[in-house]
């Protein structure tokens, strides 16, 4: 299930950071800006909710973090989750096997950026898009969520990543396209659930 909540300007994180645990609250705090403190905030929230809702879990299990950055829970090997913020919203994925979430702000083109991370099909995609800068963040947040599914983190060979890729997209526009929103798994299509 994929939750987002494009409403965290509102969020008043102050008020919400003592229901977070300790690590996650000190994280937080350590955040010099106030929207990263309420990214902060607002995605431990949603997944705290989509666990609740999914799970009946009244409780978030211990994080831990994989070797590339992957965050797990280690007492409940069967679940699974994905976090990602952007200036506007934050998206949380969770399931019973492995998913990545990617949100992204679409911001303007940058055709040297997309030469480096799109192989040349990609890239003549997006060149003639009407929109090359949604164009673009669409299939960045793919790879990213990939990425994020697998615990890679990012490797050199971001170009043939979605070539033949045997895994299960799904992306979301924002209706004012404001950002993009690519979720990863292993067959299937997620549920939408736009929260808070």
């Amino acid at each position: 299930m994929l939750y987002i909540n494009d409403h965290i300007e509102t969020l008043d994180w102050e008020a919400h950071l003592q229901e977070l645990p300790e690590d996650r609250r000190e994280k937080c705090l350590r955040i010099k800006h106030d929207t990263g403190r309420r990214q902060c905030v607002a995605v431990w929230l949603l997944l705290r909710e989509a666990l609740q809702t999914e799970f009946g879990l009244t409780v978030v299990p211990d994080v831990a973090i994989a070797e590339h950055g992957k965050p797990y829970f280690p007492d409940r090997p069967d679940l699974h989750f994905s976090l990602s913020h952007c200036a506007t919203a934050v998206a949380c994925a969770v399931d019973t096997r492995p998913v990545g979430v990617d949100i992204e702000r679409v911001r303007p083109f940058n055709d040297t950026l997309a030469a480096y991370v799109f192989n040349e099909q990609e890239l003549a995609y997006v060149r003639q898009a009407p929109n090359p800068a949604l164009a673009f963040t669409m299939l960045w947040t793919k790879k990213e969520s990939l990425l994020k599914m697998t615990g890679e983190g990012l490797r050199n060979d971001l170009k043939g990543l979605l070539v033949n890729s045997p895994y299960h997209f799904q992306t979301l526009v924002a209706p004012d396209s404001q950002y993009v929103c690519s979720c990863c798994r292993d067959g299937g299509d997620l549920e939408v659930w736009k929260g808070c």
